[in-house]
């Protein structure tokens, strides 16, 4: 059997203790890479997360319109809302319209079955397309033009929004319920607004 001589004992227990100290040392560097890699990325999480704020990506303020009665006379209340962040940000302002308010003593506009199947915006145009949930109104012919400008001046807060055009089932209607002229582009319409919240 092979043996080693005292000198030979002492070499290898020397490669032993080198082996074991640059394990060691590989292990502390493989751990402080993670623990600084972690460090990294936390910090990197922040600063997206103030790009975000900084680009926009913050609650959305915007007015909702809704019918107010008042010594029988019938005209649009705004409703200010905070809304989650979100690219669009005009969408999500008419599915809360839909939602109804908020604010005691104001009137849903449109009915809670409806839904939003489309809003495209191309140079000022927004073109909105509902469900034919939609024409279930029966507010007379002032009532339902109250509806039809609670949704053209919901989205003509939005500046990127000059004129609105409704269509139903992606398919241009002539009314929603028999009284109010849809053939045409409306644009905002402020005599029908009450205690108008400034943009």
């Amino acid at each position: 059997m092979f043996k080693l001589n005292k000198e030979q004992q002492s070499l290898l227990k020397a490669f032993a203790c080198g082996a074991a100290l640059a394990l060691l040392l590989c292990s502390y560097g493989f751990f402080s890479q993670q623990a600084r890699l972690r460090k990294v990325e936390t910090e990197l999480a922040t600063v997206l997360a103030e790009t975000e704020d900084l680009t926009g990506n913050v609650p959305w303020k915007v007015a909702l319109y809704f019918i107010r009665e008042e010594a029988g006379v019938s005209l649009l209340v705004p409703e200010v809302r905070m809304i989650t962040p979100t690219s669009e940000p005009e969408k999500a302002a008419l599915r809360a319209l839909i939602d109804g308010p908020v604010t005691e003593g104001l009137q849903p506009v449109l009915p809670r079955k409806t839904v939003l199947r489309s809003l495209e915006i191309t140079g000022g145009l927004a073109v909105v397309d509902f469900s034919r949930d939609v024409v279930a109104i029966d507010r007379g012919s002032w009532g339902e033009a109250l509806v039809v400008w609670s949704v053209v001046n919901t989205l003509t807060k939005f500046p990127e929004i000059e004129a609105v055009r409704i269509l139903i089932e992606g398919e241009p209607v002539e009314t929603l319920a028999g009284h109010f002229d849809l053939t045409r582009p409306l644009r905002r319409n402020e005599q029908v607004i009450k205690d108008e919240w400034t943009r």
